[in-house]
């Protein structure tokens, strides 16, 4: 049986990762040149923190490095700025999907 924090990485950590980077990539091929600039950063910083773990850490969100070094504060800044970020790409999202919707 798997410890939680590597559930944690596998049930979260990469599939946010897989996920946004294909939407990343698909508003490139689709041309939507502002949602693609809008998710380039984002993408690029999961990636990035996804590839900077520490060799012995557990993962991104690795609790003993949080609690030790005092990185609570951070990653909860982390996690609202990302949550405001969905929550801005939903709305506007629903947006162009009901603009389309009725421009047919």
């Amino acid at each position: 049986m798997a410890a939680p924090m590597e559930d944690l990485h596998w049930t979260w950590v990469i599939p946010e990762l897989i996920g946004h980077t294909i939407v990343t990539v698909l508003m490139l091929i689709s041309l939507h040149w502002f949602i693609f600039l809008l998710n380039l950063p984002v993408a690029t910083w999961n990636i990035y923190r996804f590839i900077m773990v520490p060799s012995g850490n557990m993962g991104v969100f690795d609790p003993t490095e949080i609690h030790n070094r005092g990185q609570l504060k951070s990653h909860m800044k982390e996690a609202m700025i990302k949550l405001g970020f969905h929550l801005l790409c939903f709305f506007m999202y629903l947006y162009s999907m009901i603009l389309s919707l009725i421009n047919d």
